[in-house]
């Protein structure tokens, strides 16, 4: 069994709203919603603007840790069109923004999954965590 370093917040401990459980405000289910998307073929995207997960917490909830991309920040784009892309791109399971993002473009970006059968996940900001 892997331990968790409990020393900074776990993901599953952070405050998340995903498009497929807005009634639903367990982290948990995100996570294993997480586990089940990691087994497609296409990857889990986390902006730059999201907290980079960590390798043990990806591992104890089983999603699979290589399709997993935590971008880099861009000089020339903005969090919402890099997630535009993402989904449009249909090589993303699930794309991780943050709520900073506003409302109209979080419904936004979640109908858009729907269309490109991609979730989407809301979490708040911890860019000062990134390792």
């Amino acid at each position: 069994m892997i331990h968790l370093n409990r020393s900074l917040p776990s993901l599953a401990q952070e405050h998340f709203v995903s498009s497929s459980f807005a009634n639903a405000h367990s982290n948990l289910d995100m996570m294993s919603r997480l586990e089940r998307l990691s087994q497609q073929q296409q990857w889990i995207l986390f902006t730059a603007q999201c907290r980079r997960p960590r390798v043990n917490e990806l591992s104890a909830y089983r999603i699979q840790c290589e399709k997993v991309i935590h971008m880099k920040p861009s000089q020339s784009r903005d969090e919402l069109s890099i997630a535009i892309q993402a989904i449009q791109s249909g090589n993303a399971s699930a794309v991780i923004v943050s709520k900073g993002i506003a409302k109209a473009d979080q419904s936004r970006l979640i109908q858009l999954g729907k269309q490109f059968q991609c979730e989407v996940f809301f979490v708040d900001s911890h860019s000062s965590a990134l390792h």
